[in-house]
């Protein structure tokens, strides 16, 4: 007879286990940062245990700590309560060694670059890792206390890039050289997805709407806005040079207002387009879920039809719709870096300098603020469509 699991207890963790055993190689066997002379020379790789023994030493406890909570057999809350705090604890450990090794070997040189390496990376992820798998089994769900552990790594890395610590890495060497353009360019990124995501949300909602009283509309617009998916963006921004140019040609007042074959202009009219899909294919089927009951007693109490669109089905259908909306403001983020090709600027700029002069530093300059803005831009518009939508409903999908 196989042996009785005691109660209350869990047997081996095997997500917990592998991260373990990933952070311990992370720590002990990657290059944890490369010391180059300049931005695009070649470097020497260094090992977080030759550079800084007792943040090795740290790391190491820490994963081997997770690793035997997840062989050893014990209570499935304190298992994940103890995990959860290491998954915390490795990254800033490994924050905190970056700027202090860094630091350490970069000194006083401006063009010295110290990059961070795979060492560190691995830590990061995998410790964000941990903690999405450890955190769910804490009992915590989707309180206060499991939001505040959530936001206790990005918070402290904040404060630990205004307190200087990590000046001497060289994705901020890179920010302190090009702050001014990095602020203009993040505006613009900024500018770009807003108005593309603004422009789908009008045309959008007003197709989703149209849609469902015609059919031939809902055929031909969404046959269209299919196509346009399937387009590559880089392709879509190519495709619209020839008429917008013919057109600002044609006609100079649209060149006055700066609407040309290159541009902000194509950038956001492609973006516009990529918006629209979500946001009409959530209109439409939140719009063609509201009972007919509903609607046929909106007509009883005498509502015109756009009283009863404005005063009952756009409020029922309004957390569907944000949630197309928040979609289509996720990929308008990402979207936007290819703009920087067509001279719209952007974050992109960064992105594409660096790839052509083989800079990975610059490369990450535009890259971690996309992926921040677009992680963000997800949180705000889900706590939106959390907000707006009824506790029943709410409640019913949890």
């Amino acid at each position: 007879m196989g042996e009785r699991r005691t109660a209350g207890t869990a047997g081996i963790d095997v997500p917990t286990l592998v991260f373990a055993v990933a952070g311990i190689a992370a720590a002990a066997v990657f290059s944890f940062v490369r010391a180059r002379p300049n931005r695009i020379a070649d470097g020497v790789s260094r090992l977080l245990v030759q550079e800084d023994p007792a943040a090795a030493c740290i790391l190491l406890a820490l994963w081997g700590i997770a690793g035997v909570a997840a062989i050893v057999r014990m209570a499935e809350g304190a298992r994940a309560r103890l995990v959860t705090l290491v998954s915390i604890g490795a990254p800033l450990c490994a924050i905190v060694a970056a700027g202090v090794v860094t630091g350490r070997l970069g000194g006083p040189d401006p063009i010295a670059r110290i990059s961070l390496s795979v060492g560190f990376w691995a830590t990061a992820i995998l410790g964000y890792s941990t903690f999405l798998s450890a955190s769910r089994k804490t009992g915590l769900g989707e309180g206060l206390a499991r939001r505040v552990l959530g936001f206790s790594v990005p918070v402290l890395l904040g404060a630990l890039l205004f307190s200087g610590l990590l000046d001497a890495v060289s994705v901020m060497r890179e920010w302190a050289v090009q702050k001014t353009v990095f602020l203009a360019e993040a505006t613009t990124h900024l500018v770009l997805a807003g108005s593309a995501v603004l422009v789908g949300c009008l045309l959008g909602v007003l197709i989703g709407v149209l849609s469902l009283r015609h059919l031939l509309v809902r055929r031909v617009a969404f046959f269209i806005l299919n196509i346009v998916q399937t387009i590559p963006s880089l392709a879509l921004f190519g495709l619209l040079i020839l008429p917008l140019s013919a057109l600002s040609r044609r006609f100079p007042l649209l060149h006055e207002w700066g609407i040309s074959g290159i541009g902000r202009a194509p950038a956001i009219l492609a973006l516009s387009f990529y918006a629209m899909l979500p946001i009409a294919r959530n209109t439409f089927t939140a719009l063609s879920q509201i009972p007919a009951s509903l609607r046929d007693a909106g007509k009883g109490m005498g509502m015109t039809r756009g009283q009863l669109l404005a005063r009952v089905e756009v409020p029922l259908a309004l957390p569907l719709i944000l949630a197309g909306v928040r979609t289509a403001a996720v990929q308008a983020v990402g979207n936007t870096v290819v703009a920087a090709l067509i001279g719209a600027g952007g974050l992109g700029v960064f992105i594409f300098q660096g790839l052509g002069q083989y800079a990975a530093d610059m490369i990450l300059l535009g890259t971690l603020p996309v992926i921040a803005m677009a992680v963000i831009v997800d949180m705000l518009m889900g706590g939106l469509v959390r907000l707006l939508t009824p506790k029943p409903l709410r409640e019913a999908a949890a």
